[in-house]
């Protein structure tokens, strides 16, 4: 009798374990994730399972293969071969042609797990489905979660058990929280250590394992649930510091919902908000192997193992193990110790920060500065954020809440505290000697210094650095002159307001004084490493300066954008490098999610979004104005001569307001602009086409939205700017049924979507343009708003917002 199986690659080494261990018949294991690789096997594999006894799979989602088994199955079916075709998804066991009660007893095996399962499990089907005399034990009941430890003789099911046995009693504590299937196939030197790093730290650990998804039907609880009941103490406290998921699966994921759905997401960050604890989820590559990854990119893996855990606000991808593949194509997670070492010294700092009083913190601001736009002219740089003031603002808070620090007394004083000191990089108009002289070095490392932290390296990497930068602290190369170099030694800039400093971001690439924005080398060149100041500013601020974080304000610095892996870095990653094991914060703009997950997943970045700026209406004025009036009486006077007169002043006001650069018609087969026109050939165009274009021009200029001055972060907007930002988000109904703009609309007689689509049209009665009438609707809008705004703060004072 032969068996083939069929399985997702994370069964496969245990199918395939245990298949070995079989004497009595023969069976044969295909992992599918091979098999996709393989498809040159497929015609051999299928021809296999036409003529075997009985086929079993456990099908997973996404190989391709099991469509072609699938198809094949219909139409080359063998009635002799045995088909128990299982999933998770039980749509999928539709092609089976067993009982329903085979089935069900198979997959309770394959769910409870282990050799002994898988044993009886191949047994069980030999006896019932083909009559061999084999003898098979019904599924043994293993543990769904567990809290584990190495030392201990075994698992335990209760919190204050596993706490009464651990010899560890004080300390900071992390609990890591893993697949149980870890456990079912003895693949544990990733948990291993990592729990003997924490330990080495001073740690004290509460690892436990789950199964990844809520299954009634079984008893298994949700890792929610779990988190709930063994790290949560009866008085609401967590019983952790920080928390390590191992698990990629949403906490409150449980079968018969979604598993990648937003909504179940939401439910996970609602515990993780009761606890208020850092959640940090390392990134174990499911198909990459060591050898890979260093040479690679993660691709595959992002989607599961970095991606959907970000959705629960988790924090550090930082890549923990790869693939170790053997024999018959078994893989097991094999222990990045690097990256362990990494996320375990980064955990340290997190947990440091939190315990550190206030008043002993020490807290860095990068701010941002184009590289070659003119360092004196672009500090602070920041999309739709007042940087500067922010940061005052944002100092004088923490001077409240206890932290040492002398705060500016506004953005003002602050840019003019850095450009005072000259506390920014060398470039046309600032040397280091007047940097080193106006006082704007906070330190000048010794090459000593630096060197030691250079040497710690990879070989590759410091190669890289000096074929770009020469020898620290840096030498000319390429007729570049090596830059922020004084008297050999590197000089770090910046401003010190007690225990905070405010740095302006080292430049990218630099030529020192002589950098005209030709010669420097370019942001985001995916290939020149950064100069060494730039290693040596961030390694000072984390090594020296012991900064217990970072936090870069706003969109965008380039630290995040340095040579190095897209995800899953390395130690020769130039970001991985220079933010070294700061904890890292980033006040970043919301309406760029793609490049701050770039910073989140590069940078290690906790993003901290901000509100957007507030936006009005532009509105026509002055001229404009005027010529919409003039437009409208053309529309509605009947007098021939008033109207002849009319069309000459328009003429001439559109010119006036450089509008006929932009109105445009066909003449003599080709398109042309007003302004390209003879006074004739304008006069030749027929007036209402000529008028309909003008008022579209201004339906534009009228309609459009624009900034009214920058967002201050921690601030909200009051007044009549509150009334302008919220009524900015309820104009745009977004197609739903019921939107404010819409009601306002129908009130007054109209259809917003034909008043949207057709701007430059006339109503005929008020001799308005539809953009006109689209204005009033929106200041009757904000009036709605105002009036809803001015009762509300009668009942309700309104909370701060970021």
């Amino acid at each position: 009798m032969k068996l083939v199986v069929i399985s997702w690659h994370s069964y496969y080494n245990l199918f395939n374990q245990v298949a070995k261990q079989i004497k009595d018949f023969e069976v044969k294991v295909y992992s599918a994730r091979n098999l996709d690789q393989k498809p040159e096997t497929w015609k051999d594999v299928l021809l296999e399972i036409t003529n075997c006894d009985i086929l079993l799979t456990y099908r997973s989602q996404n190989e391709s293969f099991w469509e072609a088994l699938e198809k094949s199955l219909l139409t080359k079916s063998n009635k002799r071969t045995k088909i128990v075709y299982l999933s998770y998804d039980p749509s999928f066991w539709i092609h089976s042609n067993v009982s329903y009660e085979i089935l069900a007893k198979a997959y309770e095996y394959i769910m409870r797990s282990g050799r002994e399962n898988i044993f009886n499990l191949y047994n069980f089907l030999a006896k019932e489905l083909h009559g061999l005399d084999v003898k098979y034990q019904d599924p043994i009941k293993t543990p769904w979660e567990g809290l584990y430890h190495p030392d201990a003789p075994d698992f335990f099911s209760d919190i204050e058990e596993y706490l009464k046995w651990y010899p560890k009693k004080e300390g900071p504590t992390v609990g890591i929280l893993f697949p149980r299937h870890s456990i079912m196939i003895n693949n544990l030197e990733l948990e291993d250590l990592l729990i003997r790093e924490f330990e080495s730290r001073g740690f004290r650990v509460i690892p436990m394992f789950a199964y990844s998804v809520r299954d009634e039907a079984f008893g298994i609880k949700g890792i929610g649930e779990i988190i709930e009941e063994w790290l949560i103490n009866e008085d609401g406290k967590p019983r952790v510091d920080i928390l390590i998921k191992l698990i990629f699966f949403f906490l409150r994921s449980s079968k018969g919902k979604p598993l990648d759905k937003k909504e179940v997401a939401e439910e996970g960050v609602e515990l993780l908000k009761r606890m208020k604890i850092p959640v940090v989820s390392p990134v174990v590559s499911y198909y990459k192997t060591l050898e890979e990854w260093e040479k690679e990119e993660l691709n595959l893996d992002i989607g599961w193992s970095i991606a959907l855990p970000e959705f629960e606000g988790v924090i550090e991808p930082i890549i923990v193990a790869a693939q170790r593949e053997e024999r018959d194509g078994e893989r097991y997670k094999e222990p990045i110790k690097s990256r362990i070492q990494k996320l375990v010294n980064r955990v340290v700092r997190w947990v440091t920060l939190m315990k550190t009083p206030p008043e002993e913190r020490r807290i860095v601001f990068i701010l941002h500065n184009n590289p070659c736009a003119s360092v004196e002219a672009t500090v602070g740089s920041g999309a739709h954020l007042d940087t500067l003031e922010s940061v005052a603002q944002i100092m004088k808070r923490m001077k409240e809440s206890g932290y040492t620090v002398e705060p500016p007394e506004s953005g003002k004083a602050l840019i003019d505290d850095i450009m005072n000191r000259k506390a920014i990089s060398e470039f046309r108009w600032t040397t280091v000697e007047e940097i080193v002289k106006r006082g704007g070095a906070l330190r000048l490392l010794p090459v000593e210094t630096y060197l030691s932290w250079f040497d710690e390296l990879p070989e590759k990497v410091k190669d890289r650095i000096i074929s770009a930068w020469g020898r620290p602290p840096g030498e000319e190369v390429n007729s570049i002159p090596p830059a922020m170099v004084y008297e050999n030694k590197i000089v770090i800039t910046g401003v010190c307001y007690g225990n905070v400093l405010v740095c302006v971001q080292p430049k990218r690439g630099c030529a020192g004084a002589r950098c005209d924005g030709q010669v420097c080398k370019i942001l985001h060149d995916p290939d020149v490493p950064p100069p060494h100041q730039y290693i040596a500013t961030y390694l000072w601020l984390s090594r020296e300066w012991k900064a217990n974080a970072i936090v870069h304000v706003g969109t965008h610095g380039n630290l995040e954008f340095l040579p190095g892996k897209g995800v899953g870095l390395s130690d020769s990653c130039f970001p991985d490098i220079c933010i070294d094991t700061i904890p890292h914060l980033y006040i970043y703009n919301a309406d760029n999610p793609p490049e701050g997950t770039v910073a989140k997943r590069r940078a290690y970045a906790v993003l901290v979004d901000h509100m957007q700026n507030v936006l009005t209406e532009s509105g026509l004025y002055g001229e404009l104005e005027k010529l919409e009036r003039l437009l409208g009486e053309h529309y509605l006077t009947k007098d021939k001569a008033r109207r002849h007169v009319l069309e000459h002043e328009i003429i001439e006001l559109v010119k006036k307001t450089n509008l006929d650069r932009g109105v445009k018609f066909f003449v003599e087969g080709k398109r042309r602009s007003l302004a390209e026109l003879t006074v004739k050939e304008i006069h030749e165009i027929d007036f209402e086409e000529l008028s309909e274009a003008i008022h579209s021009h201004l339906s534009l200029i009228r309609n459009s939205q624009i900034q009214d001055g920058m967002h201050v972060f921690g601030t909200i907007p009051e007044g009549d700017r509150r009334v302008d930002y919220i009524y900015a988000i309820l104009r745009y109904d977004a197609g739903k049924r019921v939107s404010l703009r819409k009601k306002l609309a129908q009130m007054l007689g109209y259809d917003l979507s034909v008043l949207l689509s057709n701007r430059e049209h006339i109503d005929k009665n008020l001799g308005r343009s539809y953009s006109a009438i689209l204005e009033d609707i929106d200041k009757l809008g904000k009036a709605v708003v105002a009036e809803i705004l001015k009762k509300r703060s009668v009942i309700e004072k309104p909370k701060e917002r970021r």
